[in-house]
């Protein structure tokens, strides 16, 4: 027998171990953690020293860009001598960012021109705007049209424009929509273009009012539809008027034209967001008009050729107007060019760009691009310098090549710490399951041990009566010698047990057998044990045919369950079992059903482990080392199946086994 002390070393031998293992842990974890943070100190500057890098890059390309592709461009084709109107027509189509062009001469602004504007009481004072004195008063509604149509010929169009207005108010009043409709085509300066008016000559509000009443005809005549595009598409003109003519005629865009959209679309009709937005500019353009008409905003300090013109901005507006000012260097003239600032943000911002870049105000106002929390900003130096730009919380992706290379860092700590964890886990998960399997084996071998004295105490008490020759009579021999007999099957049960936990089946050769034959004989077999404890045992039809299977180990596994429903009755005598067969799909299915004591719904998975017992009332008489389940589970793994443990009859226990058919 070993000493205490040759014991005890293996005995806390693994706990060494594993605290040397959680030590080394630890220091590795305190590693990686001093490792983490010392990357994120570096991260968060390095971060940061990119992220200002890029906005300082693109503040000054948006800056460039701004002055050598929209500004200069502009500011030299003035100077060429081609008509302001042409530059600023081919600006305007070119960079939608351009708004409008002034020119002043001094203290002059001399462009954009005046707008036309008519005297209305002027144009309906004229002589053919009035009935004659002898003339019988008029009410015909198509009369009153003729006699308004009479200054259509006259030479000032502006006239023939307010009489046709006129003629036109009349059918509209008499409810004559066509009429009116066809009065006005026929007018040829009624159908030209808004924008075109005041090089016509025409004064825009008589050419709008007469764009009006088409859209009123339209609606008189249920094409509600084509009135409210008409009126959309008058806002759209209008707001791309400059602002000599804005001053007329954006009065129209904010009441009739809105009032006109809601009459015919509901009163829920907006204008779209895009001529919204148009709107917006045309209300900065004719702000920037009206400041220009009051305060001169050039003089000496303007900016020449060649220089970076100068930015004025209204800190009032919302967003704010912007214009760049320059000398042209030719006589005293000045230009200055209007800039949409929302406009050209977009234009600063492409599509991927503007998911990361922001661009605002000095109160934090956004003109373009995300607006989520900015992290890094830097001031627009020179053009912009009311303007900021700078990288959102959307930019984090901009940056990962920073975290790849320190994330480098501290991946080997990482990978070594959570492996080390895996395997100190893993370790102790199997000194677990073997202290449990060797548990089960000592209470094994404790259950065997003492089922084998019992019969063997017995047999040698009987067997040295009967050499002693100390029996009664010579029933008491035959019985003494019956029960040696009994006792030896006993333990010859009990050792092919264990023989049957030590072999491996799998080495065994399938053979083709007939399993409605080996179901028979095994009913046969089985009848005699069941008539003597009262048990009924019913086999239900069956045609299963043959299977190649491993016949001694399949005959054994049904074996094993007939006899634990045998053994595991309720009560002495009485019960019953249903032994069943069945085809299903791929595989052969046998059921054993009992009406027994049944099996805990917590364990009937772990009764197919080796030395794995069900205890409780009415068991332990039963017997049993927990190795015949665990056999039936291993059949059916060879077979390539698998058996499950269900609710049976009355609280009883059903077997399902399985096995794939190779037929």
């Amino acid at each position: 027998m070993p000493s205490v002390s040759a014991r005890r070393p293996r005995k806390y031998v693994r706990p060494v171990v594993y605290l040397a293992i959680v030590v080394v842990l630890a220091v590795m974890s305190a590693l990686a953690v001093e490792e983490a943070r010392s990357f994120e100190e570096d991260f968060a500057a390095d971060r940061e020293r990119l992220m200002r890098q890029q906005v300082a890059e693109f503040v000054e390309v948006v800056e460039a860009r701004l002055a050598a592709e929209w500004l200069a461009p502009i500011f030299r084709d003035l100077t060429s001598g081609e008509e302001y109107a042409l530059v600023e027509l081919r600006a305007r189509e070119k960079a939608p960012l351009v708004d409008a062009i002034y020119i002043w001469d001094r203290d002059e602004l001399v462009y954009p021109p005046p707008a036309v504007e008519a005297d209305l009481a002027t144009l309906r004072a004229a002589p053919c705007m009035s009935t004659p004195p002898n003339a019988a008063p008029v009410r015909d509604p198509l009369e009153l049209a003729a006699a308004s149509t009479r200054c259509r010929s006259a030479s000032d169009r502006n006239l023939g424009l307010f009489a046709t207005s006129e003629a036109a108010q009349h059918l509209l009043d008499a409810d004559l929509p066509q009429a009116a409709l066809e009065l006005i085509r026929s007018f040829a300066p009624a159908t030209a273009p808004v924008s075109g008016a005041r090089g016509a000559g025409l004064d825009l509000r008589l050419l709008a009012g007469l764009r009006l009443q088409q859209a009123r005809a339209f609606h008189q005549r249920g094409r509600d539809d084509i009135a409210s595009s008409w009126v959309v598409d008058i806002a759209k003109e209008i707001a791309q008027l400059d602002g000599p003519e804005l001053e007329t005629a954006l009065g129209m865009v904010d009441f009739p034209i809105r009032q006109d959209l809601r009459e015919y679309g509901g009163d829920s009709a907006e204008l779209p967001e895009d001529v919204e937005e148009l709107v917006s500019r045309a209300k900065r353009r004719l702000a920037v008009w009206r400041e220009f008409q009051r305060d001169t905003v050039v003089g000496p300090t303007t900016p020449g050729p060649g220089e970076l013109p100068r930015a004025i901005v209204d800190p009032i507006s919302d967003p704010p107007w912007l214009v760049y000012v320059s000398r042209l260097g030719v006589g005293e003239l000045y230009a200055g060019i209007q800039i949409d600032q929302v406009e050209l943000a977009r234009m600063m911002l492409s599509p991927s760009r503007a998911a990361v870049y922001s661009v605002r105000t000095a109160r934090g106002q956004v003109i373009a691009g995300s607006s989520d929390e900015v992290l890094v900003e830097e001031p627009f130096p020179h053009l912009l310098p009311h303007l900021r730009g700078g990288l959102t919380r959307g930019a984090m992706a901009t940056v990962r090549q920073v975290r790849a290379a320190y994330a480098a860092r501290i991946a080997p700590f990482a990978i070594a710490v959570a492996i080390g964890f895996a395997a100190l886990l893993a370790l102790i998960r199997a000194d677990r399951q073997q202290e449990t399997l060797l548990e089960r084996q000592r209470d094994f071998v404790a259950r065997v041990s003492h089922e084998l004295k019992t019969p063997l105490a017995g047999i040698r008490v009987m067997a040295e009566t009967l050499e002693m020759g100390a029996y009664r009579d010579e029933q008491q021999r035959e019985t003494f010698a019956r029960r040696i007999v009994q006792e030896a099957e006993r333990l010859t049960e009990r050792v092919n047990e264990v023989i049957k936990a030590a072999t491996r089946p799998e080495d065994d050769v399938r053979v083709r057998t007939d399993l409605d034959r080996m179901l028979t004989e095994l009913v046969a077999s089985w009848m005699p044990r069941f008539d003597a404890a009262g048990m009924v045992l019913k086999v239900e039809p069956h045609q299963l045919g043959e299977v190649e299977v491993l016949p001694v180990q399949l005959r054994d596994a049904l074996n094993n369950l007939l006899d634990n429903a045998l053994k595991y009755r309720r009560g002495d005598k009485g019960g019953r079992v249903w032994l069943r067969g069945r085809l299903q799909s791929r595989f052969v299915v046998m059921e054993v059903e009992d009406d027994g004591l049944g099996v805990p719904v917590g364990q009937r998975k772990s009764i197919f482990e080796r030395f794995r017992r069900v205890e409780g009332e009415g068991r332990g008489k039963a017997g049993g080392h927990g190795l015949g389940l665990a056999f039936v589970a291993e059949t059916a793994r060879l077979h390539g199946g698998k058996v499950e443990c269900a609710d049976g009859v009355g609280g009883g226990a059903k077997f399902i086994l399985r096995i794939r058919r190779k037929s």
